[in-house]
């Protein structure tokens, strides 16, 4: 992903991925390029920075996911396994 349309947005400083609204992310989808919208159609997943969010010591992968119930979300590896998962479906 390209860090100027990730900056211009101003997700280069966010503190946590609830800051990100559902435009800034259509804005994300809209700046893929045609690998990555192949990567994300084939494994539902697509790498779209590292970012250091409150409360990280480093930068952690933050991933374009696709929810059947909720659309576009961006997420990062959760647990042992480093799964990719929704956070809204993951809070209810």
């Amino acid at each position: 992903m390209d860090e100027k349309l990730l900056a211009s947005l101003g997700l280069l400083s966010v503190i946590s991925l609830q800051q990100i609204n559902q435009e800034n992310i259509l804005n994300i989808v809209s700046g893929l390029n045609f690998f990555q919208l192949i990567i994300l159609m084939i494994q539902g997943s697509v790498l779209i920075a590292n970012l250091r969010l409150e409360g990280w010591r480093d930068k952690i992968p933050i991933y374009l996911y696709k929810c059947k119930k909720h659309g576009y979300q961006l997420t990062y590896p959760q647990g042992h396994m480093m799964i990719i998962r929704c956070q809204k479906c993951a809070q209810e």
